[in-house]
């Protein structure tokens, strides 16, 4: 009875950020890109092909899966802290920052789909990660966390002025 009083505290925007979260680590297991070699200038003006398996974020983002799972961490402990009634103690409201860095993994993962990495070379063929289906669930999924973080804002009022 009690866990269902402390839930019903949590705004549609908390909601939205977390189950955002939740699937947003989901998806970065998922194979975001698939590698295709093909061959640079090489002597014998032979055309090489060749492919790899597919790489998911954590093996082929540096420093963005690593920005991902902050955005990640941050959105559960905006919902995490709502459950607690902790969210009053805080210096900085906890929704702008799952808003910010819900924007934040929307700008990276878009970076990302229109520049995709390269994975090394071998010999003559140069191999070039191609953008996979997941990658756009997973910019689907941060875009969760900026509108749910945004939501929430609004939701409590935070720009809205008293002096009316």
């Amino acid at each position: 009875m009690q866990l269902k009083m402390r839930l019903g505290k949590i705004g549609k925007g908390e909601w939205i950020s977390g189950i955002s979260a939740i699937l947003l680590y989901v998806v970065m297991s998922f194979a975001w890109f698939g590698v295709e070699g093909s061959s640079r200038p090489n002597p014998l003006l032979i055309d090489l092909q060749a492919s790899r398996p597919g790489k998911n974020a954590w093996e082929a983002l540096d420093f963005i899966s690593i920005v991902l799972l902050i955005a990640i961490i941050v959105a559960l402990a905006g919902v995490i802290l709502r459950i607690m009634d902790s969210v009053e103690r805080l210096p900085i409201r906890i929704d702008v920052v799952v808003a910010i860095v819900g924007f934040v993994s929307v700008l990276l993962i878009l970076l990302r789909i229109l520049d995709p990495p390269t994975f090394g070379t071998e010999g003559f063929i140069v191999f070039e990660g191609t953008v996979q289906p997941p990658m756009f669930l997973a910019l689907l999924s941060a875009a969760g966390i900026a509108f749910g973080g945004c939501l929430a804002v609004w939701e409590e009022g935070i720009f809205v002025s008293d002096s009316a």
